[in-house]
């Protein structure tokens, strides 16, 4: 009988003991913020704190070399954003520069002025321009080539032209344009133009402006006359 009561007793003690709350000596939370688990601390198996390159984007500069982080070159600025390398093929000049070119255009040199327009189409490298002006004593008409000489890449467009011209006489002209680049359509607003043309024995300079600068400057002729 005490032999039963002992085993009981022993029971129903070890049982109280296995009900009792243990005190983790080990805080839930570590120090640093990081979660303890079962007494331990939850180990990370990255721990540098490099970035991960699998993946990352990679970005280049203007000249085609990559362009480490947070490196400049050049003239790139940071909201610029990405740089697509020299040879990616919507590296073009019809992407970078307008096609279609209209001048408002004036010569005034030997025994005549003129007044008149000029068209050039400009697609990619090689192109066509015509102009049509009208004079005091004659009316002269000229056509050929353009070239445009910047890289799509270029801060402007540069063009150079020369053709045949027609007045009372055949003749020739050579001129340089200048241009912004392209900005919402294949037409330029802002474009500036001179060159020389010979007819007849006699010489002439040309000057064109655009038809955004054009109106500008007979804005400010008006206002300042």
């Amino acid at each position: 009988m005490k032999r039963t009561i002992i085993v009981a007793l022993m029971l129903v003690a070890g049982c109280a003991w296995a009900q009792a709350p243990v005190n983790d000596s080990v805080p839930a939370i570590g120090s640093d913020g990081e979660e303890n688990v079962i007494g331990g601390r939850v180990l990370r198996s990255n721990q540098s704190h490099e970035v991960n390159i699998i993946g990352a984007p990679v970005y280049y500069n203007r000249d085609g070399s990559v362009r480490a982080n947070g490196v400049r070159r050049g003239n790139f600025k940071p909201d610029q954003g990405y740089q697509r390398p020299r040879h990616h093929y919507k590296n073009t000049l019809r992407n970078s520069f307008s096609s279609f070119f209209a001048e408002v255009e004036g010569m005034a040199g030997d025994g005549d002025m003129a007044l008149g327009f000029n068209f050039t189409y400009l697609p990619n490298r090689w192109g066509a321009y015509a102009s049509a002006m009208y004079g005091i004593h004659d009316n002269y008409l000229s056509v050929g080539p353009a070239v445009r000489l910047s890289d799509y890449d270029s801060e402007f467009d540069w063009h150079l032209y020369t053709g045949v011209m027609f007045g009372h006489r055949v003749g020739g002209e050579i001129g340089i344009r200048v241009a912004a680049p392209k900005r919402y359509s294949d037409f330029c607003w802002t474009s500036a133009s001179i060159g020389i043309a010979i007819e007849n024995g006699r010489s002439f300079a040309t000057l064109g402006l655009s038809l955004e600068l054009a109106a500008i400057v007979a804005l400010g002729s008006f206002l300042f006359y």
